[in-house]
Protein backbone atom coordinates (compact mmCIF):
# COMPACT_ATOMS: atom_id res chain seq x y z
CA UNK A 1 0.00 0.00 0.00
CA UNK A 2 2.74 2.56 0.63
CA UNK A 3 4.49 1.47 -2.47
CA UNK A 4 1.95 1.90 -4.42
CA UNK A 5 1.42 6.14 -3.09
CA UNK A 6 4.94 6.67 -3.51
CA UNK A 7 5.10 5.67 -6.84
CA UNK A 8 2.37 8.32 -7.70
CA UNK A 9 3.36 10.98 -5.99
CA UNK A 10 7.28 10.79 -7.23
CA UNK A 11 6.34 12.17 -10.87
CA UNK A 12 4.86 14.81 -9.11
CA UNK A 13 7.63 15.67 -6.90
CA UNK A 14 9.94 15.61 -9.83
CA UNK A 15 7.82 17.90 -12.00
CA UNK A 16 7.57 20.48 -8.69
CA UNK A 17 11.43 20.09 -8.42
CA UNK A 18 11.90 21.05 -12.01
CA UNK A 19 9.18 23.60 -12.27
CA UNK A 20 10.99 25.52 -9.11
CA UNK A 21 14.66 25.13 -10.91
CA UNK A 22 13.53 26.92 -14.29
CA UNK A 23 12.16 29.35 -12.32
CA UNK A 24 15.78 30.23 -10.36
CA UNK A 25 17.23 29.53 -13.72
CA UNK A 26 15.14 32.38 -15.05
CA UNK A 27 15.44 35.00 -11.98
CA UNK A 28 19.65 34.73 -11.89
CA UNK A 29 19.54 35.22 -16.04
CA UNK A 30 17.48 38.50 -15.50
CA UNK A 31 19.30 39.24 -12.73
CA UNK A 32 22.31 39.12 -14.36
CA UNK A 33 21.27 40.81 -17.61
CA UNK A 34 19.63 43.57 -15.43
CA UNK A 35 23.47 44.11 -13.87
CA UNK A 36 25.05 44.06 -17.30
CA UNK A 37 22.70 46.28 -18.57
CA UNK A 38 22.69 48.80 -15.46
CA UNK A 39 27.04 48.37 -15.43
CA UNK A 40 26.44 49.53 -18.80
CA UNK A 41 23.99 52.93 -18.56
CA UNK A 42 26.22 54.00 -15.49
CA UNK A 43 23.39 52.88 -13.28
CA UNK A 44 23.88 51.76 -9.90
CA UNK A 45 24.20 47.81 -10.75
CA UNK A 46 24.68 46.49 -7.21
CA UNK A 47 21.20 47.44 -6.34
CA UNK A 48 19.69 46.47 -9.43
CA UNK A 49 20.88 43.01 -9.36
CA UNK A 50 19.64 42.85 -5.51
CA UNK A 51 15.91 44.61 -6.17
CA UNK A 52 15.82 41.86 -9.24
CA UNK A 53 16.74 38.87 -7.55
CA UNK A 54 14.98 39.65 -4.45
CA UNK A 55 11.68 40.66 -6.49
CA UNK A 56 11.99 38.69 -9.56
CA UNK A 57 9.77 40.09 -12.56
CA UNK A 58 8.40 42.88 -10.54
CA UNK A 59 11.45 44.34 -10.23
CA UNK A 60 12.98 43.49 -13.58
CA UNK A 61 9.70 45.43 -15.27
CA UNK A 62 10.69 48.07 -12.62
CA UNK A 63 14.43 48.37 -13.85
CA UNK A 64 12.89 48.50 -17.60
CA UNK A 65 10.35 51.63 -16.81
CA UNK A 66 13.17 53.50 -14.61
CA UNK A 67 16.17 52.74 -16.66
CA UNK A 68 17.94 55.96 -18.70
Amino acid sequence: MIFQSTVMIAPLMIGIIILIIIFWVVAIGLAVWVYKDAKKRDMNAVVWLLIVLISGCIGCIIYLMVRE
